[in-house]
């Protein structure tokens, strides 16, 4: 097929081209996004669950690619007791993303997070990665929309 790029195709090493795969897909989307030395995040309009979704992409330590999903609002103290119970709810049912109540301890208020890991030592094609990343922002929009509407969180 003339113009199409053969290594496009070709399965690479998560470890040395996550960067690379990540940045394919959010230019993608056509948004404006944030990259640094160690991570690369946009944001998403979310209207049915009436706010903003950050979806951010790093590694940890454990040779592991995190991608993370959080909205645009802190728990208030009267929803922590909630919101642990619908991260509890949501991990039985649904298994991913896990969710999971940030910031306990920290200055700022507390929230909700979703995470989704793929193991850097794995090998993947750019178009494969795109469908997880999909995949992922996919259920990020159905795990904030359930937040909002079956726990007004």
């Amino acid at each position: 097929m003339a113009g199409t790029d053969p290594s496009a195709e070709q399965a690479v090493e998560l470890t040395v081209h996550w960067r690379r795969l990540v940045n394919d897909w959010v230019t993608r989307q056509h948004r404006p996004f944030e990259a640094d030395a160690s991570s690369v995040g946009l944001e998403f309009e979310h209207p049915e669950a009436e706010r903003r979704i950050q979806l951010g992409f790093t590694t940890t330590s454990t040779e592991m690619l995190l991608v993370m999903v959080t909205d645009d609002r802190y728990l208030k103290d009267d929803q922590l007791a909630l919101a642990a119970a619908a991260a509890n709810a949501w991990n039985i049912e649904q298994l991913a993303p896990t969710l999971s109540i940030c910031n306990l301890a920290g200055e700022q208020p507390p929230y909700l997070m979703g995470f989704r890991t793929l193991p850097l030592a794995c090998r993947v094609t750019r178009t494969a990665f795109r469908g997880m990343a999909d995949q992922w922002l996919r259920e990020s929009r159905d795990l904030f929309t359930w937040c909002h509407r079956e726990c007004r969180l």
